[in-house]
């Protein structure tokens, strides 16, 4: 590993998967509460773009130091991986609820709520790896923590799969169909995205062992 720079990318690592995780309880407490109102779902959408936009300058801030400075402490092409795999998080989350703003969707079933809580789940054991990641060869439990981001990755897989089958089963009309076959689909590529960084992280850590 290269001598650290005065630059701590690893809190910037840390601060986007913070990004994200505020996102998805954000997410989370509107699939909960929902209130499908046009004002008050474009509001929350705003909400959660300003999170968004938030993790944008963070990833622009990194992208400016590694042009100007000469020495990082991991390969410049795996911070700059890394930071946009943590930022593909937090868009997936944005798209979610652009999602039921654009496909004025109305009503929010069980699975839906679940896909929510996985997602809070998944995003709060992203950003405990992202807390050990600096420290990798000493941590004891950043293991664990990527595990079980594959571990919640593979419970929404298998949501994913009974709830798809059980909708194009249903008596909804094709159009709710497409609604929440887009809004499903939108929820899991969160939880794709969250395994894609602890993905990176076991590469970086193989690579710098």
């Amino acid at each position: 590993m290269a001598k650290k720079s005065g630059f701590n990318y690893f809190d910037s690592f840390i601060s986007m998967a913070n990004h994200a995780y505020e996102a998805a309880q954000y997410l989370d407490g509107i699939v909960k509460n929902f209130d499908p109102s046009p004002t008050v779902l474009l509001e929350k959408v705003q909400g959660i773009h300003e999170i968004e936009h938030r993790a944008d300058d963070e990833r622009h801030e990194v992208i400016t130091h590694l042009t100007t400075e000469f020495m990082t402490p991991i390969e410049r092409e795996d911070i700059m991986e890394m930071i946009q795999k943590l930022d593909n998080v937090v868009d997936h989350i944005d798209d979610v609820m652009r999602t039921v703003y654009m496909f004025n969707i109305t009503e929010l079933s069980p699975a839906i709520v679940s896909f929510a809580e996985l997602i809070v789940r998944c995003t709060e054991a992203m950003k405990a790896t992202m807390e050990k990641f600096e420290n990798f060869r000493k941590s004891r439990t950043i293991k664990e923590y990527i595990v079980k981001v594959n571990e919640i990755e593979d419970e929404g897989d298998l949501l994913h799969l009974d709830t798809i089958y059980k909708l194009f089963g249903s008596e909804l009309s094709s159009i709710n169909v497409i609604r929440q076959n887009k809004l499903l689909d939108d929820m899991e590529n969160c939880l794709d995205a969250c395994e894609e960084v602890v993905d990176t992280v076991e590469r970086i850590m193989m690579k710098n062992s």
